[in-house]
């Protein structure tokens, strides 16, 4: 492909036309029409809160409520075009993370000039597939070739509305609740590296293995399945780079808070197990978009309603009021470590 934006056709042929079938608004302005239309039902919404407030006393712990307009941006890279839905469910998790339904969502590819249009063709039609599946807007499509890069580099920035209540500062405490692992460590790796090496994992594995094994991106845990259970959870954190043991630190630095675990509880699929050791990867340190970690007073109910959305839920172990992070396996007993570099990224560094 040529240098710099693909040409007018090639983005006719290969995005306007496929996501027109989708029904995706996408072009120069639907971003920035998505964003506004977001603006206007905030001001909507706000103006309906006064005129309430103006007949009722706020409760004395609200001292303002109202909504604002959130974002949150992910990238993937690979050779394979599946990167770009990579990005959109990361991008979109991220905003489940803060307890918001992501409604709309830019892209922007940069390809390097060995990629041929059939590339951009295979990422719209996986990322336009995704997105429909989630609901989700495609407001623009950006794709360019560069000279810098060895690698389909895909960016996604997704859009939604978050309520806002500001409460006067008190202590959020979770020690006593569990912590549940909702979905399985390392699938997201795993699958990334089926995308790019399945035909050396053909030397090792049997057909019939792999193609059991790429039915798992059906095992990664969607926005609206995660949001399901938004109310009776304190804390919602997405499985990202560095993995489950780097998500750990980062939840248990955020909430300045300790817990307790048991290892064995991890769920790890055995296409992930077997693959990993094939590369000698560690998958508890391997990216994991499309995973979650719950922090919940009401487990029993959280893992109950996720069953119901088709999503498995296990628990971990309990937060703690004390600073130790206490990883249990078997009669070992440690303490987690602080994050080490993604797997994934090292697979790539070896491989590439």
């Amino acid at each position: 492909m040529r240098l710099g934006k693909i040409t007018q056709a090639a983005w006719n042929r290969y995005v306007r036309k496929p996501l027109k079938k989708k029904q995706c608004t996408v072009g120069k302005m639907a971003w920035e029409q998505k964003c506004a239309e977001l603006e206007q039902q905030i001001q909507r919404t706000e103006q309906s809160q006064k005129t309430e407030q103006d007949q009722k006393t706020e409760q004395n712990q609200k001292i303002e409520t109202g909504r604002m307009t959130v974002w949150s941006t992910a990238s993937a890279g690979g050779k394979n075009a599946n990167v770009g839905a990579y990005a959109v469910i990361k991008a979109a998790g991220e905003l489940a993370s803060q307890k918001v339904m992501a409604e709309g969502v830019s892209i922007h590819a940069i390809l390097p000039e060995q990629m041929q249009e059939e590339d951009v063709k295979h990422l719209t039609d996986t990322a336009g597939e995704l997105c429909k599946k989630m609901n989700l807007e495609i407001c623009q499509i950006q794709v360019e070739t560069s000279s810098f890069v060895t690698q389909m580099v895909v960016t996604a920035t997704a859009v939604g509305e978050k309520k806002s209540t500001a409460i006067r500062e008190q202590e959020m405490t979770v020690a006593g609740q569990e912590l549940l692992l909702c979905g399985y460590a390392g699938l997201e790796g795993t699958l990334r590296i089926l995308d790019e090496s399945e035909e050396e994992l053909g030397t090792r594995f049997v057909p019939a293995f792999l193609e059991k094994a790429k039915l798992l991106r059906e095992k990664l845990v969607l926005p609206d399945q995660i949001l399901s259970v938004k109310e009776q959870v304190s804390d919602i954190r997405q499985i990202g780079s560095g993995g489950i043991l780097a998500a750990l630190w980062e939840l248990g630095e955020e909430l300045q808070t300790g817990f307790d675990i048991d290892f064995s509880k991890i769920a790890l699929k055995q296409e992930t197990v077997e693959i990993c050791e094939f590369y000698q990867l560690n998958p508890y340190l391997m990216t994991s978009a499309g995973s979650f970690l719950l922090v919940t007073g009401q487990s029993e109910e959280v893992i109950a309603c996720l069953a119901e959305q088709g999503v498995s839920a296990v628990r971990l172990g309990c937060m703690k009021d004390q600073n130790a992070r206490v990883i249990k396996n078997g009669e070992e007993t440690r303490y987690l470590d602080r994050p080490a570099a993604d797997e994934l990224a090292r697979w790539w560094k070896e491989h590439a």
